[in-house]
């Protein structure tokens, strides 16, 4: 467990280009994982953590509970139907979404990433890659629940090339369009290596009725003094743990529509 952390802390280290930084704060354990190593190495007074979502979101409680636990300052974003129009047009013109779906995904990170850069910070880390190198999601436990193990590392292999090819891309990408440097301590090539020489049955343990997921990073997180609270956090995809994919359906059946992709398909015509 040293050497992950090790790793992690290393690798913070020598991206660390900027007197203050920004972190898209969460609240699970993947985000509280990389702000703790953070606020160890350069203090909470140096860092900028927000957190983008609807008054009650799921992200927006469990990143307050998470901030108060580290004692840091939390910055929260509020989402309303008037702060996602005018977001949707400035991610439109960046054309770096085709589907709604990526729509969802990129309005929280661009307001985030948008409310650093309006409070002068150039740096910004992530948590992005720990699920798919440690065994975060959902199926990886399904297979393992149907005594699969054998498949789970071809998909989480599949889930990371998807990750570093497609949505990686999408938030360089808006992040270059507001001049913006983005770190991600979970994907160095290091860390990579390490997480994929790892057996499975050590990333997934415990009974098939009820198996643990990220077993190596509930660790960490244990050893950095994290709360059981974090660490067992639920996970939950951005698009819905901000709320962002409830405002989007208010705003397609406020203009007529079905349902989000017919919604999306005449409005990016547009």
């Amino acid at each position: 467990m040293n050497q992950l952390l090790n790793f992690l802390t290393d690798y913070i280290r020598q991206n660390l280009h900027s007197e203050e930084v920004g972190i898209l704060y969460s609240g699970g354990i993947d985000s509280s994982i990389v702000l703790k190593i953070l606020i160890d190495e350069i203090g909470s007074n140096k860092i900028k953590a927000v957190t983008v979502g609807m008054k009650k979101s799921y992200d927006v409680q469990n990143a307050m509970n998470g901030a108060k636990e580290l004692g840091i300052k939390i910055n929260i974003y509020l989402l309303d139907s008037s702060i996602i129009n005018s977001a949707i047009d400035s991610i439109i013109r960046m054309n770096v979404v085709s589907e709604v779906g990526k729509l969802a995904i990129a309005l929280p990170l661009y307001l985030g990433m948008r409310f650093l850069l309006q409070n002068n910070i150039k740096q910004v880390f992530l948590g992005q890659g720990a699920d798919e190198l440690f065994g975060g999601y959902q199926k990886y436990v399904d297979l393992y629940k149907d005594s699969k193990e054998g498949e789970i590392r071809d998909v989480m292999n599949s889930d990371l090339h998807s990750l570093v090819t497609n949505q990686q891309i999408m938030e360089k990408k808006i992040a270059n369009n507001l001049g913006l440097t983005l770190v991600y301590p979970f994907l160095s090539p290091t860390l990579i290596k390490f997480a994929q020489s790892i057996p499975i049955k050590n990333h997934i343990i415990g009974n098939r009725g009820q198996p643990i997921r990220k077993a190596l990073l509930r660790k960490l997180a244990s050893d950095l003094n994290l709360s059981s609270t974090v660490s067992n956090q639920p996970k939950k995809a951005l698009q819905y743990g901000s709320g962002t994919v409830k405002l989007l359906r208010k705003i397609a059946k406020d203009a007529g529509y079905l349902n989000l992709p017919l919604w999306f398909e005449h409005f990016s015509q547009t």
